[in-house]
């Protein structure tokens, strides 16, 4: 789980910031956390704040430093990635920082780089949670310093691994361990790199706006899937009944594809020796599965049913922004119970506020007692500002200063009564991170 994250000189974040999801005193909503020992996880977060305030900018963050991580700094866009509204941030490293539970222990892993060398200026690896942080291992420029663990491998494996690094200043040590893929019966003081690594390789799932399910042509193939889609679709409201597979003609399904590519499918289907390719093929929201039989070309299309007394299958393309948002998100409920880490940047776009209450309430029910899966948003959906659904301290803003850095704190900082209209006084700007309008009285238009 993700227990912290801190950003500093990053895109709109300047100092120092962080996403403590670190649960507070209060005892509402007791299922929304996880407890280990003393210390208490939330499952969920929700960010609010004006647009251009910064949410979007925490998503990236974590998602650039994933992106370094699992592959290295030559992998991303360094260019003016610190913050840009002083003189001297150029210059400074950029800060990112992780704090994680896994197998219920802590540790706290991270990274700074001065980004337009390309270099990791400084890299470490705790474990926390202890009266004493234990070092597993700690970098300075391009020199490592392993903690006792570490030292203690056979054949000093990673001092040599250590002493590889001196040539490598844009990867990280903790990818390049790795990536080794070491057997752990035989390194067993890999597991804890392996796993950090892991959690980012296969725990972390970061949604944007233009986030796609990419395997939407299964829906035409797999009947549990499709099942599993109906379900949730009917729960949302959708007015949709059934998916189906229609089956058209080649050449009057594809008319609005270009010549080039309908030739190109054409030839790799038909020159194939057996009946078995197939070409899925996604176009304005329109999704074709092309395969050969008998030598002639065959096309499925996705329907989608809608009706009662008499029904009608329709594409994907004539079902409405909301709907097709739903076909994205769908497919996160089956890992509500699975332990991963789930980050939706404008997670209300198109969708009914009523719609995203729903949600909430589906990851709050099928997130069991022991699953360690956390559900964080960035939104302008204000209706799930509710005392009822969230915790007080499950609910986050962020606003930018006078200077455009962003700021992030949490509603727990106020003193708000546990049966408070917290909507209402977001709105009204009691806790800030809404957007201030000037005046518009002496703007001429059309002069």
């Amino acid at each position: 789980m993700l227990k912290r994250f801190i950003v500093e000189n990053f895109s709109s974040f300047q100092t120092d910031n962080s996403l403590d999801l670190t649960a507070g005193k209060t005892e509402v909503n007791p299922t929304h956390i996880v407890k280990f020992n003393k210390v208490k996880i939330l499952k969920s977060a929700i960010l609010y704040g004006a647009n251009a305030s910064g949410k979007s900018n925490l998503i990236k963050a974590i998602d650039y430093a994933s992106k370094i991580i699992l592959t290295s700094l030559d992998s991303v866009d360094r260019y003016k990635k610190y913050f840009r509204l002083d003189k001297v941030s150029a210059n400074k490293p950029t800060k990112f920082e992780f704090e994680l539970e896994i197998d219920s222990k802590f540790f706290t892993y991270g990274f700074t780089s001065i980004l337009s060398n390309k270099e990791i200026t400084e890299e470490w690896l705790y474990e926390i949670g202890k009266n004493n942080p234990e070092m597993i291992f700690e970098r300075i420029d391009n020199i490592v310093t392993l903690g006792k663990s570490l030292q203690k491998a056979s054949k000093n494996k990673f001092e040599i691994y250590a002493e590889d690094m001196k040539n490598q200043s844009s990867q990280l040590f903790l990818s390049e361990i790795a990536n080794k893929q070491l057997s752990l019966s035989d390194n067993p003081e890999a597991k804890t790199i392996n796993d950090i690594y892991n959690w980012f390789s296969k725990k972390l799932i970061l949604l944007y706006p233009n986030t796609q399910f990419e395997q939407k042509s299964l829906l035409i193939t797999d009947k549990e899937l499709s099942n599993s889609f109906i379900k949730y679709l009917n729960e949302f409201d959708t007015g949709i009944k059934n998916i189906e597979s229609v089956e058209e003609n080649f050449e009057t399904s594809l008319k609005n594809i270009p010549k080039n590519i309908k030739k190109h499918i054409e030839s790799k289907l038909l020159d194939a020796k057996d009946n078995n390719n197939k070409i899925v093929l996604e176009s304005d929201n329109e999704l074709y599965i092309i395969s050969k039989e008998k030598d002639e070309l065959k096309v499925q299309k996705l329907g989608l049913v809608h009706g009662l007394d008499f029904q009608d299958a329709f594409e994907l393309k004539d079902e409405s922004d909301g709907t097709r948002r739903l076909f994205d998100l769908i497919p996160l409920i089956s890992k509500f119970s699975q332990d991963f880490t789930i980050i939706i940047d404008e997670f209300d776009r198109s969708l009914h506020p009523m719609l995203t209450n729903k949600f909430f309430e589906l990851f709050y029910s099928l997130n069991i007692e022991d699953s360690k899966t956390q559900l964080i948003v960035t939104t302008h959906e204000s209706t799930l500002l509710d005392l009822n659904l969230v915790r007080r301290d499950e609910i986050f803003f962020i606003e930018k200063d006078e200077n455009g850095a962003s700021k992030l704190f949490s509603l727990n900082q106020f003193k708000v009564r546990y049966d408070s209209k917290i909507e209402k006084a977001y709105l009204l700007g009691r806790y800030g991170a809404i957007p201030v309008f000037k005046t518009f009285d002496e703007i001429n238009i059309g002069n």
